[in-house]
């Protein structure tokens, strides 16, 4: 560590560490379908805000709550659970709000720079410091007190602000990525609409449409057209079942919601053990995947041989050509007009899943659309490997960049 790099705390070269506002300041009554959002700390995935079923407020409310207003510059932190978790507030988000179970921390730019902040609060040791010093037996928790001693490395502002453009540079990279991602999905998804919602399909003038569904076509269970399992969870008291880096990849409805289209990597490995002990299913690479407890209808597609827990139903074919049409199919499906086996929130079973009515085109415009997508999915899984590597370079050159080690 160069000398002129400075020990602090946190609360040092803060304006202020504001905690978000609690549930009797914002009730659920008081959330809208439009409005300005409200970002909670399942918001917070990868270091960014989320906007996917994110909560909103009318204008009325953020007058009534001005004092938790985020800005540009401002670090999010999740106040329960996941206390290391934190993100970096763009000038997109500013002027949304900071919700309940977060606490805003507001840099004074004069001395540090907020991007280097962020970054310094994303290595390892910083991560664990957190958790270590973090309350509650149950569930750890945050306060302000606590992020105010968070230590830190400070350099001089100029080389704060070099290192945090290198890092920068690749977050940018990651991003060109996701929006060439959402391009893409936003593409497949406008064409299979035009082709098997609208039935703007190749040939339809010359195709009679009987109950809605043109000749040639199916309407079949979903387990009559697919193989289709269901995942396992070894009991979770025996840790010897699990690894964080060695056997199969074990997917979580978290996983298929932090991955994207396909999932590349999970944050739990089940071991070959645990595997073979409890018959866990193992399934094939470009099985398409559907979670239906809990959080019902998120769909990827796997990119090697996987596991999943049992909220995740595998949907397994030989048909090449049906791969990318039924991943759409599912994005696309209405699954209220399944019911619900809960009166709390929306759930179904995997026999409600294996039952599930799936329309299955004409082979003939099924190969067709496939020939036309698979350029579309090849550059998706591209654009998500470029943003794994990217990821693990910017994470190994990061410590080195905070420590000092490398000089920029």
């Amino acid at each position: 560590m160069k000398e002129e790099w400075k020990k602090v705390k946190l609360g040092e070269i803060s304006a202020d560490i504001q905690t978000g506002p609690f549930g009797s300041q914002l009730h659920m009554s008081d959330y809208s379908e439009k409005g300005i959002p409200v970002v909670m700390p399942k918001d917070m995935i990868n270091g960014k805000i989320t906007e996917e079923n994110i909560a909103r407020v009318t204008d009325n409310h953020v007058k009534r709550l001005n004092r938790y207003i985020i800005s540009s510059g401002n670090i999010l932190y999740a106040r329960r659970g996941d206390v290391g978790k934190c993100v970096y507030v763009s000038e997109k988000e500013s002027g949304w709000l900071c919700g309940t179970g977060c606490l805003r921390i507001n840099i004074n730019t004069a001395i540090a720079n907020p991007k280097f902040v962020f970054f310094q609060l994303q290595k390892t040791e910083t991560i664990g410091w957190v958790e270590k010093n973090a309350v509650g037996a149950t569930m750890l928790n945050l306060n302000t007190s606590i992020l105010a001693n968070v230590p830190l490395h400070l350099p001089p502002l100029p080389t704060q602000q070099k290192i945090a453009s290198v890092l920068s540079a690749y977050d940018n990279l990651i991003e060109n990525n996701r929006k060439q991602i959402k391009l893409l999905e936003e593409a497949a998804l406008k064409l299979y609409k035009e082709w098997f919602v609208k039935l703007n399909f190749p040939g339809h003038e010359n195709t009679k449409i009987e109950d809605g569904i043109p000749e040639g076509w199916k309407k079949v269970k979903a387990e009559d057209y697919f193989e289709i399992t269901i995942g396992k969870t070894p009991p979770r008291k025996e840790p010897k079942w699990f690894s964080n880096n060695k056997g199969k990849k074990w997917i979580s409805i978290a996983d298929m919601g932090n991955s994207g289209t396909y999932i590349l990597n999970t944050s739990e490995y089940l071991t070959e053990e645990a595997v073979k002990s409890h018959n866990v299913k193992v399934i094939p690479e470009n099985t398409i995947l559907l979670s239906f407890k809990l959080t019902v209808g998120r769909v990827s597609i796997t990119s090697e041989e996987m596991t999943t827990n049992e909220a995740i139903a595998h949907f397994v074919t030989n048909k090449d050509f049906v791969i990318e049409y039924l991943y759409l199919h599912l994005k696309n499906y209405n699954y209220n007009s399944l019911g619900s086996t809960s009166a709390i929130s929306t759930a179904i079973n995997s026999k409600i899943v294996k039952s599930m009515p799936i329309i299955i085109p004409d082979e003939k415009i099924l190969k067709m659309f496939s020939n036309l997508m698979k350029p579309y999915f090849n550059k998706i899984k591209n654009c998500q490997l470029s943003i794994v590597n990217l990821q693990s370079a910017r994470d190994k050159l990061l410590p080195k960049l905070m420590n000092g080690e490398i000089e920029v």
